[in-house]
């Protein structure tokens, strides 16, 4: 009984303690989180077809002494995140208390065949259409240029072997389109 009443007592005296602060205009402690109404958001660069050139300016406010973390990456003060290819990314931000936001952003992708490229993809499309290529018999593996990504990825070999040998069979105006496309970067938006 003694213990009975010494937890009731103890729980009438806590009941007590906190009704006399909300009358004196005193709160109990709260989270010092759930005052804050941090947001995030971000400016968002695509990236170009098969390349990680894209980019996130994440930008909070709320409060003060914002840190970033792309991911399970680290925390850093810069809000900018670079090098991206298309997709989906997680971004949590910490302010100076430690209280946190998580946002989700999406880099896209800009699918713009530039004029360089699509010369260089229309000859692929028309010199490279042999068994070799389409098939994998000859040694060459099967849909080598299946997409517009493998012939970015394969730029070299294409010089190598169209360019820089007969192996390809082209003329000069066709090995041209080639070396033009290569000398202004060897993407898709070229």
């Amino acid at each position: 009984m003694f213990v009975k009443n010494l937890i009731l007592s103890s729980f009438l005296g806590s009941v007590l303690f906190f009704s006399a602060c909300k009358e004196n205009g005193l709160e109990p402690p709260a989270d010092k989180c759930s005052a804050k109404n941090l947001k995030l958001s971000a400016s968002v660069v695509n990236a170009a077809s098969c390349s990680s050139n894209g980019s996130l300016i994440v930008r909070a406010s709320g409060s003060n002494g914002f840190t970033f973390k792309l991911g399970s990456g680290a925390f850093q003060s810069d809000s900018v995140f670079a090098g991206l290819a298309a997709g989906s990314y997680t971004i949590t931000v910490h302010d100076f208390e430690e209280c946190s936001k998580t946002e989700t952003f999406i880099v896209g992708e800009n699918p713009f065949e530039g004029p360089l490229f699509s010369a260089v993809k229309s000859l692929v499309a028309t010199k490279c259409s042999q068994t070799c290529h389409t098939s994998g018999s000859g040694g060459a593996p099967k849909n080598i240029f299946a997409t517009n990504c493998d012939i970015v990825a394969l730029k070299s070999m294409i010089v190598v072997k169209s360019v820089n040998s007969s192996m390809g069979n082209l003329n000069t105006a066709e090995k041209a389109k080639i070396t033009d496309w290569i000398a202004a970067g060897g993407t898709i938006n070229k």
